[in-house]
Order: structure tokens, then sequence, then C-alpha cells
């Protein structure tokens, strides 16, 4: 208990000398430089200093001399000093030469073949993004040989050139604002759907994007089949989680910067097929996104894109294509040549 009562300052009356002799914390720092009192040694701390001169240098490469521009830091160092004042002396240290390792010769053969390698990386990771577009953006096997090259030219060369010129007007990075494709043909056979796909190829073929995007630009899906994918999502159970539900659908095909909808007008028209074709354009209206359409279905009339669709969403369209429909006319060049 007679603890509690001792002086614990430094002396005591049982060692009156304890403590004496020792100098308190607060001046030793304050003496330091910067210290807490705020006092400066007496020689101010010396900078780095950064010198650029031009000398001989030799390359690493070709071993040939070469005049090179030189960086010299200069960087004294300095003692702290026992004292009153603990000043900071500088003392000498030698400079740090930084000289370039090759001359400019061998040094732009270095950052050349840098390039192309790093270029070379990159096209063999494109190479692999558009393989596995091609795999996951829809278009059937039996569809994904058709191209440009192989599409029969000579009924439908007018068209063809229209397609081409559209496809090698538009990006897949910036595609907002970009007019809509809708193909049409009241007989069956003349290569709509073979126009699609080719639009699709050359857009993969000729990408130059960076890599990195995992879902495909590009989306290739029958209208049929879209409205028969929607409606089933309608008898799933609420906590089925094990299937895609409607809301997934319904990004799939707004959000992406391409959208190919093939054989619309082989669904039986009623007030959810205007319903699911609406969300969908108007959707893609707001985004500014483009739509290809291939159809045996004209835009009005009697068993019509309109009767579909509905009178809006075809109104939509009118203006997504800028009032323009590319019809095809001939015989069907799938009987001519007994191609499926």
């Amino acid at each position: 208990m007679e603890e509690q009562g001792r002086d614990l300052s430094g002396a005591n009356e049982e060692n009156p000398e304890r403590g004496r002799g020792l100098r308190p914390i607060g001046e030793i720092l304050s003496k330091l430089p910067n210290g807490p009192a705020g006092s400066s040694s007496e020689v101010d701390r010396p900078r780095q200093t950064v010198e650029k001169v031009t000398g001989d240098c030799e390359c690493k490469e070709c071993g040939r001399s070469f005049p090179g521009e030189i960086t010299v830091y200069h960087a004294p160092g300095t003692v702290l000093l026992p004292g009153e004042h603990y000043p900071l002396v500088p003392v000498p240290r030698p400079p740090r030469e930084y000289r370039p390792a090759y001359c400019p010769e061998c040094q732009a053969k270095i950052d050349k073949a840098a390039t192309e390698e790093r270029q070379k990386q990159l096209e063999e990771q494109r190479h692999l993004a558009v393989e596995r577009w091609r795999k996951t953006c829809g278009i059937p096997e039996y569809l994904a040989l058709k191209t440009f090259k192989n599409f029969d030219k000579s009924q439908q060369l007018d068209v063809f050139s229209d397609a081409m010129a559209w496809a090698k007007g538009f990006s897949l990075e910036s595609p907002k604002g970009y007019p809509s494709l809708i193909f049409y043909s009241a007989e069956p056979g003349l290569g709509k759907t073979h126009l699609m796909v080719s639009i699709a190829d050359y857009l993969f073929a000729h990408w130059k994007g960076a890599p990195g995007r995992s879902r495909s630009p590009i989306i290739f899906v029958k209208g049929p089949q879209l409205v028969r994918r929607i409606r089933y999502t309608y008898s799933l159970p609420p906590d089925d989680y094990s299937h895609e539900r409607e809301e997934h659908i319904y990004r799939e095909v707004t959000g992406v910067p391409l959208l190919l909808l093939d054989d619309v007008g082989k669904e039986t028209p009623s007030k959810f097929t205007q319903e699911t074709y609406w969300y969908i354009i108007d959707e893609r209206v707001t985004s500014g996104l483009p739509v290809i359409i291939t159809s045996r279905l004209p835009l009005e009339g009697d068993n019509s894109l309109e009767q579909l669709m509905g009178e809006d969403t075809v109104d939509r369209l009118y203006g997504m294509t800028r009032g323009e429909v590319t019809e095809m006319i001939g015989k069907s060049y799938r009987r001519e040549k007994n191609i499926p």
C-alpha cells in the first residue's frame, strides 16, 4: 500500500540522486533537425540534383561508340554529428550516371521488334476471341460457312453491293446511330439469310478492337425461336433458376451491338408477339443500336410485319432503316442448285 504514494518522478527518499544528471527527452528532441520544437539543424539538408550531359556511350548490341544523353544524379550524403545541436553535415558521394544502352539504330530495331511482337500477341488474342464469338453468337453450323465470297450474285448484284457496303461501314466498337437493315422477299430461297450471316462473317473477320469482351457482339436468333423462348419462361416456377429467365433473354437481344433477327414472320400474330417485338425494337431504338431483319412479310398491309409486330413497332423500324427496305426479287437458287 505504501507503493501507491511513492514519488516516481526521478528522485525519492530512498535514492535522492536517482534521475539527476539526465536531460529531459523534450529538450533533446527540440534540438534535432525538424524536431518537435521546430528548431532546424545548423546545416540545411542537401538536396539531390539532376544533370543531363552529352557524352560518349557504347552500344551493348553492336559495340559501337555513339554520342548519347547521360543523366547524372548528384545526391550528397549526410552525417549526424554528436554535439549540442546534433548538426547534419554533408559528406561527398560520387554521382550516379545512367547511359543509354543502345545506339539509336539498334534501339529503333529493338523498339520495332517489340512493337511487332505486341501486335502479334494482340492478333492472336483477337483470333481467339472471334473464334469464341463464332461459336456462341447463335449462327447455326450449316449457315456459318456462308460468306460474301460464296454468295451467288447473278440475280442479286445490287442487293449484294448494298450489304457489302453496309458491312464495310459498320463498326462493332461504335455501333450507335448506324442504320438498320431489312431484307425482304415475297419468295423463299433468294439469299436473305445468306447475306445476313455474310455480314456477321465479314465483321468478325475484319474486327480490330481490343480483346477482352467475353460475350459475342453479334447475336443471331430466329424470330419464332425468340418468341418461344420468352413465352416458355412464363411457365417456369418463380424459384426455378436452372433455366434462362425472361429478363436474361431480353438483356441478351436488347444490349448486344448488332442483333440479327432471321425469319421474322413465321410466328403467329398475337398480342404477345406485338408486345415482345415492341419491347425489343423500342429498347434498341433508345440505345441507338441497329438490327438486321430477314422476312417474307412486307412492312404494311395484309399479312405484314405491321400485323405481327404492331403499328408502333414498324413505325420505329421505318426510322431505324431510314425508310428503306432491301427487297430481293427472283427465282429460288436453292431450288435451282438443290442446296439447303
